[in-house]
């Protein structure tokens, strides 16, 4: 099965084998580096997640690797250490067995370490003889002593490359033709607006497990690089882009919280965030509000409980609720508090159980917990979850009342005892549900063998995709508990003095009830010694806002994401009717607005008021706050800037002006074409309306430029980027789409497009250095490898405008922008100045590799 990556690097190799014996012979190590590194991360890929956080503790170490080895060698840690018990099943007969059984010779995996070990004779490297039979683990530290040995610390001969290269290629092909990572579908998915996925393939599929993705709408993966395994599994630290037009892999080097990707193909760093690797992998603190380890009598009852909260307002409606549906014994077997992180839900549940034990309802309470943030005074903090799943709740479970039994018995003890308890009724309760590895699954367990009079109560700020028998959901506190909770923590902080009404009043105004975020604020005042203005606080707070509304936040559909970064653009309250005719116009893609407002109500993150027939949506502080960080770093941001403007027209927050800011007629004839849209053959015959409202509105040509991408019309998809471009706007968005152009012509193999792209690219007022050294690059690469660019007539034109301009910036760049520089000069016939020019980025760093290959061709 063909594999795109390094189908692409083949190429590379096949013209180094053209050049010399040296570079085919560094070019076949960058392959095996490239595999190396792909096989490493597919295999922490594959690993389930667990309460040690195996995974993350592999991811954090490969986002920080800085060398082969520390590939090689998760390889082997993985596949022969504790985290192959937690390997997926389904690579257990296949890679992991390939990878540990020891094979002679005959087979192919040691067929592959006997020539890598034939090419360490090559060099003279000293290394252990291959033994009889070995296993393939081998291989890569083998890999690791060559490459250690000639490109990281030694001087390889050409004699040596000449006898090694031959065999290195055939061992690594080998591997490639029969390593069955390569046989499984590998993608890159992209969610669109609609729900829907675009899948671009990186193996030809004769199955495609990925259909479903692209016709329905209710899977919830994040963009990446996939590999399918029972179900898509995301590959991290491995990137690329829904055209395929590169793909870049960890390379280490994290400082400033953040981390070097390296394309291999075209040799291009990409600095990656690492804030998902910062967390320390050494164990974390326990919850405040994990159960106990033994089984303690409370009350009447049995029970590992967590201790209860020193302080703690009363929630007579919530409690009372709470109160009653437990106590029932003949209905809802699961029920849930429903809510955003820190509004309550855990406390509440400790506090009322706790008064439920005195009763004679149940005789045995046992709690769970999947908590991995405790939300403090003084901030979030990272704690070790106990929970992730079925198996982690069985063996927590046993541990208190079998302790005796095997592991393989835990989870049927568990599931029986959920549906008839020999220890008498009991409650289960499941706190901070969402942080579970597959809630839906988990759920649906729980689901099938719960039965009254025992009951489940789950506390979830998620509930979307599972429904209880009975959810009650908790919000804000009442104007009473709130000045409760003011008093109990101004008099514990003594701040009692520093507080007036108003303060009081705005606090809960502004915090909309939420105690947690009281509390900060109180935190605050009393650190300061006095009052401050609550929304600059709260604006400070980029911790806690990320703790409360973060995880929610990424699990929501991406219309669901749009819409709340849309209503969080403006500091509004606003009324349905005209996000619905906004978000509705051609300009956007097309989404289901209803549907990712009630998604959004059910999150917490907005509140719906009625009014008269009429709908007002209103975003409390904290989570406006949060949407606006947010919105600094989506890509959509100009579109949503420019919804905002139009939202903006609607007024405030009065019903009666909404017809007069917009022209409800064509917003409708907007929303009807949106709606009739099913096919492409639907779509262009709508094309002459929308290109006329494209001249006026010039950014609707992103919502057909993208719909066209979905149905892979690449023609028409440059065809209206063009069509943008001629629209008068500013000079940086016109960069952008002369990019985006250059990397559709590239992805459609339109070498004269691409290159027209970049040309103009180059002159665009304000074009970086960067985005110029990248345009050189890429022209660089094609006329080296394609023999019809070499011999373009027109070639010459060409290179003189980008040579020009690049001139002109060179004195702001490095080394390998004057390596650049020097082949544009030496591509376009001018080997003096190209000499000039290497020797020139040979000052600045007299160990670059690019200027010391191009002065050596020179020479």
């Amino acid at each position: 099965m063909k594999y795109r990556p390094l189908d692409r690097l083949k190429v590379k190799i096949e013209t180094a084998k053209e050049e010399s014996d040296l570079t085919y012979f560094f070019e076949l190590l960058n392959y095996a580096e490239f595999l190396t590194k792909n096989i490493a991360l597919f295999l922490v890929s594959a690993i389930n997640d667990d309460a040690e956080r195996t995974r993350y503790r592999y991811q954090y170490k490969l986002s920080r690797a800085n060398a082969i080895g520390d590939f090689s060698k998760s390889i082997d840690e993985v596949v022969i250490g504790p985290a192959a018990q937690l390997l997926n099943s389904n690579i257990r007969d296949y890679e992991l067995k390939e990878l540990t059984q020891r094979c002679g010779s005959g087979e192919w995996q040691y067929d592959c370490q006997l020539l890598i070990s034939q090419c360490l004779s090559d060099f003279n490297i000293e290394h252990n003889k291959l033994s009889n039979k070995s296993p393939l683990r081998n291989w890569f530290l083998l890999l690791t002593q060559l490459r250690n040995k000639t490109k990281g610390h030694g001087a390889p001969r050409l004699d040596s490359c000449n006898k090694a290269c031959p065999k290195l290629d055939k061992s690594i092909s080998l591997i490639i033709k029969k390593f069955s990572m390569f046989k499984r579908s590998w993608a890159f998915l992209h969610q669109n607006l609609s729900g829907r996925y675009r899948v671009s393939y990186l193996t030809e599929n004769v199955d495609d497990p990925y259909a479903d993705l692209k016709k329905e709408n209710q899977f919830n993966f994040s963009n990446g690089i996939y590999v399918y395994l029972d179900e898509p599994k995301k590959v991290d630290l491995f990137y690329s882009n829904a055209e395929l037009t590169d793909f870049w892999i960890t390379n280490g080097n994290l400082k400033n919280e953040r981390f070097e990707t390296l394309s291999y193909i075209s040799d291009e760093r990409v600095y990656q965030s690492a804030n998902n690797y910062l967390v320390p992998i050494t164990q974390l603190p326990k919850s405040h509000t994990e159960g106990t380890n033994d089984l303690n009598v409370v009350g009447n009852c049995l029970s590992n409980l967590p201790t209860t909260p020193e302080l703690y307002v009363k929630r007579k409606d919530l409690e009372d609720e709470l109160r009653t549906t437990l106590l029932q014994e003949d209905r809802f077997p699961i029920i849930t508090l429903l809510g955003k992180g820190g509004v309550g839900k855990t406390s509440l549940a400790i506090n009322l159980i706790y008064s439920l034990t005195n009763e004679k309802r149940f005789d045995l309470i046992i709690w769970f917990s999947s908590r991995d943030i405790d939300l403090l005074m003084d901030g979030p903090k990272q704690v070790q979850t106990k929970v992730l799943n079925i198996r982690d709740m069985a063996k927590d479970y046993c541990s208190l009342l079998y302790p005796k039994a095997k592991n393989s018995e835990q989870e049927q003890l568990f599931a029986n005892d959920l549906t008839k308890n020999s220890f008498g009724k009991t409650l289960f309760i499941f706190d901070n549900f969402e942080t579970i590895s597959n809630p839906i699954e988990v759920f649906e367990w729980i689901n099938t063998y719960i039965r009254n009079p025992n009951k489940v109560l789950i506390t979830s700020r998620i509930s979307r995709s599972f429904k209880a028998d009975y959810p009650i959901e908790v919000q804000g506190m009442t104007e009473e508990e709130c000045l409760e909770l003011i008093h109990q923590f101004a008099k514990d902080l003594n701040i009692e003095g520093l507080l007036n009404n108003s303060y009081i009043k705005d606090l809960i105004e502004e915090s909309d009830g939420h105690p947690y975020i009281i509390k900060i604020l109180l935190g605050e005042v009393a650190r300061n010694k006095k009052t401050g203005k609550i929304k600059r606080i709260v604006a400070e707070q980029e911790k806690i806002l990320d703790a409360l509304f973060k995880r929610t936040f990424n699990t929501l559909s991406p219309a669901a994401k749009r819409v709340f970064l849309t209503l969080c653009s403006w500091n509004s309250m606003v009324p349905t009717i005209a996000l619905e005719a906004v978000l509705w116009r051609p300009e956007n893609e097309k989404m289901n607005v209803q549907s990712a407002i009630e998604e959004l109500r059910q999150s917490s993150f907005i509140e719906i008021i009625t009014k008269d027939d009429d709908e007002i949506i209103n975003v409390p502080l904290a989570a406006t706050i949060f949407g606006k960080g947010e919105l600094e770093i989506n890509p959509e941001k100009i579109k949503i800037m420019s919804d905002r403007e139009l939202l903006m027209e609607f007024g405030t927050t009065t019903f009666s002006n909404l017809s007069s800011g917009l022209s409800l007629q064509i917003e409708r004839k907007f929303k009807s074409i949106s709606k009739r849209i099913n096919s492409i053959t639907e779509f262009e015959n709508e094309l002459p309306l929308l290109e006329y409202i494209a001249s006026k509105y010039p950014k609707t040509y992103n919502y057909i430029i993208e719909l066209f991408e979905e149905y892979n019309k690449y023609d028409r998809v440059k065809y209206y980027i063009r069509e943008y471009i001629k629209s008068n706007i500013p000079s940086e968005q016109k960069a952008k789409l002369w990019n985006k152009l250059a990397s559709v012509c590239r992805y459609s193999k339109d070498w004269d497009g691409e290159s027209h792209a970049l040309t103009e690219l180059v002159q665009i007022a304000g074009v970086s250095l960067g985005e110029i050294s990248e345009a050189a690059n890429r022209i660089n690469n094609h006329i080296y490898n394609s023999m019809a660019a070499k011999r373009d007539e027109y070639k010459a034109e060409m290179l003189k405008i980008i040579i020009d301009q690049f001139t002109h910036h060179i004195p702001e760049g490095d080394a390998t922008d004057y390596s650049r520089l020097g082949w544009l000069l030496l591509n376009n016939n001018d080997p003096v100045n190209a000499k000039i020019i290497v020797e020139k980025g040979l000052v600045i760093d007299n160990d670059n590799r690019y200027c010391q290959k191009l002065l050596e061709k020179l020479k």
